[in-house]
């Protein structure tokens, strides 16, 4: 019998197992490597049988024809963000997704590029939204549209379809969160004043874990001069009050956010700050 038929055979007895059925007897080259073994039952044998199946079956493979190369995408002249800003959105958006927005804006406006090996994860990300998914575009460049023709799974559902021309002004604007009145009011003040404000809040207890999403959208949205010392005056906080623990995750927030905002600074700061480092 041919080497497919063999399979065949090979296949039925394996679902009916060799209590019910022998395996198929075995001739020509199978055979004889089935024979030359020392197999004590039936079972044995037929296993032999169906490795030698396999790799013969594996060795008449006839590779296909070469596949055209691809065509690259366009060229993007703009310098790629530095690995350290394509750690923190991937750090952003598992734990601070209030960020992501003026991460992407940011590296946008500063002349950044976003990192290939983020722009599929960032387009999955975003298939349903579509002004996130239109930042995604301009901060990948040519990429963007050249993934999503050769990766179809990568392709905007019915919602992250084209921008309408009011969702095409929002690219560059920080989308607004909700924060009331009264804490409205820090978002002009300094950062040791609103550190403050919230370390006095958090240790009297006016201030608790059902405020955390108020004060979290308080330092996503205050002015980025005041962050490291929001983050000073939060970290203070007496670590045996009932508001420390909501203190330290605000304090990362700050911390965070300004790390974000320095890793993303302008292409020719971040040129030279290297060559100063390294004596060029």
């Amino acid at each position: 019998m041919t080497v497919d038929e063999l399979w065949s055979e090979l296949v039925t007895t394996s679902l009916l197992g060799t209590d019910r059925r022998d395996p198929p007897a075995l001739d020509g080259l199978i055979g004889e490597l089935v024979a030359d073994s020392v197999r004590p039952n039936p079972s044995a044998r037929m296993l032999t049988a169906v490795g030698a199946c396999v790799a013969v079956r594996r060795a008449g493979v006839q590779p296909a024809a070469p596949a055209d190369p691809l065509s690259p995408p366009a060229a993007d002249e703009r310098p790629e963000c530095v690995p350290a800003a394509s750690d923190r959105w991937r750090h952003l958006t598992s734990s601070w997704p209030v960020l992501e927005d003026e991460w992407m804006i940011t590296l946008i406006s500063r002349g950044w590029r976003l990192a290939p090996e983020l722009v599929p994860a960032a387009l999955r990300r975003h298939r349903r939204d579509r002004v996130r998914r239109a930042r995604v575009f301009v901060a990948a460049g040519p990429l963007a549209a050249w993934l999503v023709d050769h990766v179809p799974e990568l392709a905007a559902n019915a919602s992250g379809g084209s921008l309408t021309p009011t969702a095409r002004e929002q690219l560059g604007e920080l989308p607004e969160l909700p924060i009331p009145p009264e804490l409205t009011v820090l978002l002009d003040r300094s950062g040791a004043e609103i550190g403050g404000f919230i370390a006095v809040g958090v240790e009297d207890g006016s201030l608790a874990h059902a405020h955390r999403g108020v004060l979290v959208n308080v330092i996503a949205r205050c002015a980025p001069d005041g962050l490291a010392d929001i983050a000073d005056v939060l970290g203070a906080v007496d670590s045996r009050s009932s508001g420390h623990a909501l203190a330290s995750v605000l304090a990362d927030l700050a911390t965070t956010r300004r790390r974000m905002l320095d890793e993303l600074g302008r292409p020719d700061a971040a040129h030279a700050a290297s060559a100063s480092v390294t004596g060029r």
